[in-house]
């Protein structure tokens, strides 16, 4: 029996193996975490990221530490936007 389950573990371990390396994910994230200059965190940003090719956006807000995850991108390009209410936006590509 004990040599059964070890052969059942090393096959199953194979397979899940086998599995994910057929199972490639294609997309991003951005995760990071938003300051101002004084390295304050800012809570409540809006962070816009728009696909060149498409124009697609996806957009998500700052949490209480700063923090953002926009996740599951397509690949390619991007345009990021930063903004808060009663600031000049910042923008990257």
């Amino acid at each position: 029996m004990k040599g059964f389950l070890r052969v059942f573990c090393t096959t199953s371990l194979g397979l899940l193996l086998a599995a994910s390396a057929f199972a490639q994910i294609s997309t991003a994230q951005l995760a990071g975490k938003v300051t101002d200059t004084s390295g304050a965190v800012l809570p409540g940003v809006t962070v816009t990221m728009t696909q060149a090719e498409t124009g697609a956006t996806r957009s998500v807000v700052t949490d209480a530490e700063g923090a953002c995850l926009v996740s599951n991108l397509p690949p390619g390009p991007y345009r990021l936007e930063v903004g808060l209410s009663g600031c000049k936006p910042s923008v990257r590509t």
